[in-house]
């Protein structure tokens, strides 16, 4: 049988997701009109086609599911005194009805502020969405920078009284035997501790080999850092002499991933070579929450060995990168340099070839802090300020926004004022519809927060700290929340002040319609100025930081990279002990490289060009004559095998290079590079010259060769004096990196080929390091990389808020406008100069904001500093270029309008005012 038309209809279905959230609503009215509510939503869901529609449904319908469940909550406070008394204990009492009366009136108007807006923002979804996304955008990308600036640079260190710990002398290199002297001239320092980072092999334990990073460390270093271990212990004080430091105390992850976190590792002997032993005695296992004091991981912890007697002189450990200590009770940072810059000179004076007038300077003590941040932390700041100028365009925007809307609400507002609502009553209702919307862009903006920051994650320089325990935690959450609240107060307090001095009488008269008033437009053309200052402030910032990388990526790093393959073979020292075991075990490595078809050559050195590591020593090139007292140069040492500088394709100036016949037994050969010869031997033949490495009476090296500058150090780094010497004539125990060219287009295709042969020369070497020597040159840039793709993305988005600003606000002058243009028009005004007209106030404020960010930029840039390399802050070729794009983005915004403008018709502009 046929169902009846004019019989019930089956209620439709709300989908899934709006029935979910009706679950929000109080019991009592889900059950009494939870179906009513759902058929309605569903309707109006039909109803609509579009997509943005549909959408107005959904925000709508949200907004009433909250409005609904508040007012229904709150339902007690509009019940009549005496019904409310009448169900509260001792509710009979007048006075303290009076009392609950009076307690409950701001509660009351508060939440009658938040339902009406609730349901005001319901029925205007569109300008709830667009502010709401303009705040997430800005909220969302603080956010994400604040929480690496937390954790980086706000954060205490993880260690026990941190704000007592310091970093001293930290631009010079110490010996044991000078940390010594240090802790006796400087009282005011507790104890000190050396830091060394060296690479170590870890073999055996059924797991694949490999190179691990080490720290060395005085005995002290964890009673110092106030931070005991997980299990076992630390260092005695005689572990840390000469032939007893055969201990190690492991790191958690090390521990956990290379030997299964095995609770019965005390004791054992593991595999972990380095630093004079092959293996290591398991003492003790840090917490999982310890964080080196340098480097970003570390396997685990060895003794610094102290050689018994050795003096300033005589210690030659010249490889204590860093020292730590401990601010004595009571003492300061200033007295603690004090002592320091008293003792430099003495120290100098009993080792001038190594501590020079330089390192007397430059002695100072500062908080540990500043020294693990490094250049990192005026990087961060900057980032953080240059977010911050974002989130203030969009706070304009919102404000110009809800100018505008309050322009167009006049009407409500002064029918409001006229029913007896006062100007405290106006602001706060304002200003609760500012809150809501900060926070939902706040909420928003956390959301997107965790997005951004594992983007920013994963392109933070490895300069920089340790970036794992960067975090949206607590700290972070509450900034968010004190952000969204400043800016609800940033951009509500104009249209509230806006909305108290508004006549209502005169509101009244006008209608929904009217002209543009005076303070009105005054605003808005005043944050659009504002607006375009701080977005000229932003991209010009954005533009010296990506003109910066662009030089970088020009500079020629004097060698050719493409086409090379590095790996750093690291063999068991067990087996290769002796220098010589291990430059056969090089030699035969290299040879089996070079007779592989895809191969071109292959060489070695001991540190790769671009890469922060060096060995630069005192220096005594021949003729050198030095005053008394002065300290010798120190240059550039590199250890290289033959066809080094052929496989670099390093250009050869002068002479020979290093080749096969510069064996142990033959002269000591020496390559120099050209700043070497020019500075040294300038105008001479340097062919032939000696040079003399540590002192000079040592055994001297013959230049052979000149070759050309290379960047050793990084792209920005100019080259400096170096010296190359085979790897045959030196007594040294060295590890190599091979560098090996590869003939076709994709170099790691051979990767698995090249080191499965290491691996069948010996198959417990590790090998470290392996990538293109394209990367790595690209890794030199990786500061400028980082900041230049957040500064250009905050450029990015400080265009598109501000076009957006200056076409909005463009936009609503001339729909306020129209009927103006039409009686101009009707008067016969021509097309060209109503366009004139609108586009002359318009690109007013624009020229304005560009004028004024321009002037800032020219200070402002000034904090890119060191950061910049080929271009100077203020340089007036990107201002030049930044002003013209923002001039012509203003107008592209600028010229919609007011084309529309001159499309009116008059008759029906004139009816409709």
């Amino acid at each position: 049988m046929s169902g009846d038309p004019d019989g019930p209809q089956p209620r439709r279905r709300a989908p899934r997701a709006y029935r979910w959230l009706m679950r929000g609503l109080p019991g009592a009215l889900r059950r009494r009109f939870g179906d009513e509510i759902e058929t309605l939503f569903a309707e109006r869901l039909a109803e609509a086609g579009s997509l943005p529609a549909r959408l107005r449904v959904w925000l709508r319908g949200i907004a009433d599911l909250g409005a609904h469940s508040l007012a229904e909550r709150t339902a007690w406070l509009r019940r009549p005194p005496r019904r409310r008394a009448r169900r509260r204990p001792g509710g009979g009492d007048p006075r303290r009805r009076h009392r609950r009366s009076r307690r409950s009136e701001p509660m009351r108007s508060t939440i009658g502020d938040l339902r009406f807006t609730l349901r005001g923002l319901g029925r205007s979804p569109g300008f709830a969405l667009v502010v709401t996304l303009t705040l997430a955008l800005g909220i969302g990308a603080t956010t994400a920078v604040f929480s690496v600036v937390h954790a980086l640079l706000l954060r205490p260190l993880p260690y026990a009284e941190p704000h007592e710990l310091v970093a001293v002398w930290p631009e010079k290199t110490m010996s044991k035997a000078m940390i010594r002297r240090v802790a006796e001239g400087v009282p005011a320092l507790e104890s000190l501790s050396g830091i060394s980072v060296w690479r170590f092999l870890a073999a055996g334990d059924g797991a694949e080999p490999e190179e691990v990073e080490v720290g060395l460390v005085s005995p002290h270093q964890f009673d110092l850092l106030g931070v005991p271990p997980m299990i076992g212990r630390t260092f005695r004080p005689e572990e840390g002499m000469k032939g007893n430091a055969g201990e190690v105390v492991l790191a958690y992850d090390f521990w956990a991933t290379r030997y299964g976190a095995d609770p019965q590792i005390l004791g054992r002997q593991v595999r972990l070579a380095g630093a004079d032993y092959d293996t290591r005695t398991v003492i003790g296992v840090m917490p999982p929450g310890f964080r080196p004091v340098v480097a970003d991981r570390l396997a685990g912890w060895v003794p610094l060995e102290e050689e018994p007697g050795a003096t300033l002189a005589t210690d030659d450990s010249w490889y204590v990168n860093w020292t730590v200590a401990r601010l004595a009770a009571g003492a300061s940072i200033e007295q603690a340099e004090a002592q320091l810059r008293a003792i430099a000179p003495v120290l100098r004076a009993e080792v001038p070839a190594i501590i020079d007038e330089e390192d007397v300077r430059t002695a100072s003590i500062e908080p540990l802090r500043a020294t693990r941040v490094g250049r990192a932390g005026g990087v961060l700041w900057l980032l953080l300020g240059a977010v911050s100028l974002v989130l203030a365009i969009a706070c304009a925007n919102v404000a110009n926004l809800l100018l505008a809307r309050g322009e167009a609400r006049s009407r409500e507002l002064a029918v409001r004022r006229a029913l007896g609502a006062g100007s405290a009553r106006l602001v706060r209702m304002l200003l609760t519809e500012s809150a809501v919307l900060a926070l939902a862009g706040g909420a928003l903006g956390v959301a997107l927060a965790l997005g951004l920051l594992r983007v920013i994650l994963a392109r933070v320089p490895p300069e920089f700290p340790p970036a794992g325990e960067v975090t949206i935690d607590g700290a972070v959450l509450a900034f968010s929340l004190a952000l969204s609240l400043l800016c609800a107060l940033g951009f509500g307090v104009a249209p509230a002040l806006r909305a108290r001095r508004a006549d209502a009488p005169d509101a009244l008269r006008q209608g929904s319609r009217g002209w543009v008033g005076v303070r009105r437009r005054s605003m808005s053309s005043a944050l659009v100025a504002a607006e375009v200052a701080l977005a000229v402030l932003v991209v010009v910032g954005s533009g010296l930081t990506l003109r910066t990388l662009r030089n970088l990526y020009q500079v020629d790093p004097g060698f050719d990279a493409e086409g090379l393959v590095v790996l750093r073979p690291n063999p068991p020292p067990w087996r290769y002990g002796e220098p010589e075991a291990k430059k056969r075990f090089y030699a035969e490595v290299l040879e089996r490289f070079s007779d592989l078809p895809e191969v071109e050559s292959a060489a070695g050195i001991q540190l790769v060009p671009v890469t922060s590591g060096n060995w630069s020593f005192p220096t005594y090139p021949e003729g050198l004559e030095l005053a008394a007292g002065a300290s010798p140069p120190s240059t550039n040492f590199r250890v290289v095998t033959p066809g080094y500088f052929e496989t670099m394709r390093i250009p050869r100036l002068r002479g020979r290079t290093v080749g096969e016949d510069d064996r142990a037994e033959a002269p000591r050969a020496a390559v120099v590079n050209r700043t070497f010869a020019e500075q040294f031997w300038p105008g001479e033949d340097p062919i032939g010259k000696e040079v003399r490495i540590f002192s000079d009476d040592s055994d001297p090296w013959r230049v052979i060769g000149v070759v050309a500058d290379v960047h050793q150090r990084a792209l920005d780094v100019e080259p400096r004096p170096e010296i190359y010497v085979p790897d045959r004539q030196l007594g040294w125990d060295v590890t190599l990196s091979l560098i090996v060219r590869v003939r076709g287009d994709d170099p790691l295709r051979a990767a698995p080929t090249l080191r499965e042969l290491v691996w069948q020369i010996d198959d417990e070497t590790a090998i470290a390091d392996l990538d293109t020597m394209q990367r790595v040159v690209g890794e030199s840039a990786a500061t400028a990389r980082f900041l230049a793709l957040l500064l250009g993305s905050f450029g990015v988005l400080a265009l598109v808020l501000g076009a957006v600003g200056v076409y909005g606000v463009t936009a609503y002058t001339i729909a306020r406008r129209e009927g103006e243009f039409g009686v101009r028009l009707a008067l016969g005004a021509v097309k060209r100069q109503i366009m004139g007209s609108a586009l002359a106030r318009s690109l007013l404020p624009v020229a304005a904001g560009i004028a004024v960010g321009l002037a800032a930029a020219t200070f402002g840039t000034r904090v890119l500093g060191d950061l910049l390399f080929g271009v100077e802050p203020g340089d007036p070729l990107t201002s030049a270029a930044v002003a013209l794009l923002l001039g012509l983005v203003g107008l592209g915004a600028t010229l919609v309008p007011a084309w529309r403008a001159t499309r009116l018709d008059p008759a029906e502009v004139l009816r409709a005012e």
